[in-house]
């Protein structure tokens, strides 16, 4: 992305106000630019912390992300860290209450690719859950469809399309997926991070964050929810990966400290279940958001409940179907965390 001057005479400016408050929001630098009597708006400032973020090929700063407040960056002194996979690969987000909430999961937007991409019906998916109450997206991954990279490490056309009409009324999260690799293929390089990279997506549409791994989990009180874009036999063993939803009862995730796993990639939606001995985990495989799913399910929203203990009691996943880029209201299913029970829901 090329910037104007202004854009790059701000970067020092800003990079300053780091050294000497340690860590700040955005809204919070704009504050003291304008007390200094800078002229920027939240735009152009968004892209100055994107520079000292993302760009040069090491990161200045970090960025801790929260479910209802804004993002705080934190400036980085050791050099040592600047250069290397610290700053590039570092993601920290926190579930700051516990109250009841309501979030909205896709994948597999594939943006890029004529034949599957289709923003009308991200508009309508975004809408329908704004007015549903959902405060948060969780994007599975593979935003992109390949080869937004080119072999001068710039991202290429893509990111216009998604600028221009990407929705922006719901704070998004999205996991790195294969298709948002250079050339289709996982790629990791502690100078030269494509993942790093897809932090910029922020520039394009300031409501949007990728997370720059290919899975992490977060705590819900005392839940524990892992995402992922694909279905992994074992978290030490990557590469052996799950490619239909029949292999899922051969998976090894029983032996980990998670209640709720939730993945992408296999374009179809599912809700299955392995409860046995003190095991009671919910798998969700979140369908394709893009044409791949014409009247069929292309989402979910699922609302969190909470007990008068602050704990996490159950939750209520609902189907959203395509029906013509029209989004409408399937089947809603309800999960507790307080008893074992059969699950299992193809779509």
């Amino acid at each position: 992305m090329n910037y104007d001057n202004k854009i790059y005479n701000l970067v020092p400016e800003i990079e300053e106000l780091f050294q000497k408050y340690c860590q700040l929001t955005i809204s919070q630098i704009k504050e003291i630019l304008d007390l200094n009597g800078y002229c920027y708006d939240l735009k152009e400032i968004n892209l100055a912390v994107n520079i000292l973020l993302a760009d040069f090929g090491y990161g200045k700063i970090v960025r801790d992300d929260y479910w209802n407040k804004e993002s705080i960056y934190k400036y980085i002194e050791d050099q040592y860290y600047h250069d290397s996979s610290f700053s590039r690969h570092y993601y920290s987000f926190e579930v700051d209450d516990n109250k009841n909430k309501k979030f909205l999961l896709i994948s597999d937007t594939h943006i890029g690719n004529p034949n599957l991409e289709n923003f009308e019906l991200l508009q309508n998916i975004y809408t329908f859950a704004k007015r549903q109450g959902v405060e948060v997206c969780f994007h599975l991954g593979d935003v992109f469809s390949g080869k937004c990279i080119d072999s001068s490490k710039k991202i290429l056309c893509p990111f216009e399309s998604f600028e221009k009409n990407y929705p922006n009324e719901i704070k998004t999260f999205a996991l790195i997926g294969n298709h948002d690799k250079k050339n289709n293929t996982l790629f990791y390089d502690s100078a030269l991070s494509y993942d790093y990279a897809l932090r910029q997506t922020t520039r394009y549409v300031s409501n949007f964050y990728v997370i720059p791994r290919k899975y992490w989990q977060a705590k819900f009180s005392n839940t524990s929810f892992h995402f992922s874009h694909k279905f992994y036999y074992s978290l030490i063993l990557p590469d052996k990966k799950i490619l239909s939803i029949d292999e899922i009862k051969k998976s090894y995730f029983k032996d980990y400290s998670f209640d709720v796993l939730i993945s992408g990639h296999l374009h179809n939606g599912f809700l299955c279940n392995n409860s046995h001995d003190d095991i009671n985990q919910l798998y969700i495989g979140v369908p394709s958001t893009s044409n791949f799913n014409k009247d069929k399910p292309v989402g979910y929203i699922v609302s969190l409940n909470y007990n008068e203990c602050n704990n996490l009691d159950n939750m209520d996943i609902t189907l959203l179907i395509n029906n013509n880029n029209k989004i409408s209201e399937g089947e809603t299913i309800n999960w507790s965390f307080n008893k074992n029970k059969i699950l299992k829901k193809y779509n």
